[in-house]
């Protein structure tokens, strides 16, 4: 080989060798950047103890912080609407915002004042009929009443007038009885004397036995009537006396019985007639309701919106003609008075929120403002997630404060939920850390150069990472963009 070629060969292998270690450099800061994730310049920074705090950070949508329904306070299925405010319309409370047809309604109005005319009359004749029937009924007890004390009267008059005075008659007449057959039996005597001595005929003597019987005969039906009366008319006459004051009492108990049952009989149909009017005049204030109820307004100030209804055709808003059913809600005027971030937090994360956190939120149509707020509510239950259904979701509430009167309803927003405060711990940049198989890994500075040290790392903010283990304040470690 000539001197030229010799050289030519040293020159292409000397610059073979200088590319392959300007390759090497170069693969050297390509690959330690890969390593640490970043294609940003790594700088040297100071491991320092710090405080930051831990937040769940999520996307979500400013919406209204109540809606208030409008809906149907008409009974039936006839509310059918005849005029509506256009959708997006601002309104004032109390502003007539929907009517429906009245006509259905009047024609009922009509009906129900018939019925409660009919069903008042019926009340009175009702209210009539019982104070006619006390009436009859006081006078028949009255009649029984009077009847009753007739009765004790007899009964009095049996015990201790008639009674007693037909006994005192019967033992006079005994005691007649016995004077005459004394007096009979004296003159017998007295004509045997003068039978024997002659001065009467034995015809006379005769007359005066036959008296002597007679009276015998007569003392023995006194005493027999006087013993009937004793043993027989008196105690039926007491017990006559009795049945006529037990009957009396009776059938004044019977009278008062019967009356309380006609009377109560009236009073039940008084208070039939009473509620059945009570039931009309209600019918009567629902059907006057109904046609106040025909004009709609709104519950408060907002703008007029018109939710989506479902159809036999499916899903679409309300319109003119529609029919809308009792406590269906057919328009909607949402509170912009206050508002909220509406979020859904992963299931990861949704253990770390609950309600009463501070937040911050960022709305995108204002960049570089911070807004903040304070979490209203998280919901118990998850919902997939819109874009992956193998995530699981929690629908949460951030109620914004201050002012808000930029912001509109639907504006997009990242919130940061603040769920913790990590207190003087040893941190490094997020940057500062990368990770080899599995292995959390930062690359110390030392005076012959660098080197790859494994760490434990421990809670992670937003720009900050908590060593727990591997470096110590004071040392220097290499991070990206700081």
């Amino acid at each position: 080989m000539s001197l030229y070629g010799r050289v030519t060969t040293y020159r292409t292998m000397a610059a073979g060798i200088v590319a392959l270690i300007a390759g090497a450099w170069l693969s050297w800061h390509y690959l330690f950047a890969v390593g640490a994730g970043k294609t940003q310049p790594m700088q040297l920074i100071t491991v320092e103890k710090r405080s930051f705090p831990l937040q769940v950070i999520e996307r979500g949508v400013i919406r209204p912080a109540g809606i208030s329904p409008i809906t149907s306070l008409i009974s039936s299925n006839q509310a059918k609407i005849v005029w509506l405010v256009k959708e997006g319309t601002e309104v004032r409370k109390g502003m007539l915002v929907a009517r429906f047809d009245a006509k259905p309604f009047l024609d009922n109005l009509q009906k129900a004042e018939q019925a409660f005319a009919d069903a008042k009359a019926t009340s009175a004749a009702a209210e009539k009929m019982l104070s006619l029937q006390k009436e009859e009924e006081a006078g028949k007890i009255e009649e029984a009443t009077r009847k009753v004390e007739i009765a004790r009267i007899q009964a009095d008059n049996i015990r201790n007038g008639s009674g007693p005075l037909k006994r005192k008659t019967l033992e006079q007449q005994v005691h007649q009885a016995e004077r005459s057959l004394d007096l009979s039996q004296s003159e017998l005597a007295d004509l045997d004397i003068l039978l024997e001595k002659g001065h009467v005929s034995l015809r006379e003597r005769d007359k005066a036995a036959d008296k002597v019987s007679t009276a015998k005969e007569q003392l023995a039906v006194a005493r027999a009537e006087l013993d009937n009366f004793k043993a027989y008319v008196w105690p039926q006459m007491q017990r006559e006396a009795q049945l006529l004051v037990d009957g009396a009492e009776s059938n004044l108990d019977r009278v008062k019985r019967t009356a309380e049952l006609l009377i109560q009989n009236r009073e039940a149909e008084v208070e039939k007639s009473r509620r059945n009017e009570e039931n009309k005049v209600a019918a009567l204030g629902l059907a006057k309701t109904e046609i106040v109820n025909c004009d709609v307004h709104s519950p408060t100030d907002g703008i007029l919106l018109y939710p989506e209804l479902p159809r036999e055709n499916g899903r679409r808003k309300i319109q003119i003609g529609d029919s809308v059913w009792v406590g269906q809600t057919f328009l909607e005027v949402p509170d912009t008075s206050a508002l909220i971030a509406e979020i859904h937090i992963r299931e990861v994360d949704v253990a770390k929120v609950a309600a009463g956190m501070s937040a911050e939120i960022e709305v995108d149509a204002f960049p570089g403002k911070v807004f903040t707020g304070t979490v209203e509510s998280v919901a118990s239950l998850a919902k997939e997630d819109e874009n992956n259904e193998n995530l699981r979701r929690f629908y949460a509430r951030i109620r914004l404060s201050g002012d808000t009167g930029n912001i509109h309803v639907g504006m997009s927003v990242t919130t940061r939920i603040v769920y913790r405060q990590v207190e003087d711990a040893v941190a490094v940049p997020l940057s500062a850390v990368f990770y080899q198989e599995s292995q959390s890994m930062v690359r110390r500075s030392h005076q012959d150069g660098s080197q790859d040290v494994p760490v434990t790392v421990g809670d992670r903010g937003q720009l900050w990472a908590e060593i727990t283990d591997g470096i110590a304040a004071g040392d220097r470690v290499y991070a990206e963009g700081q």
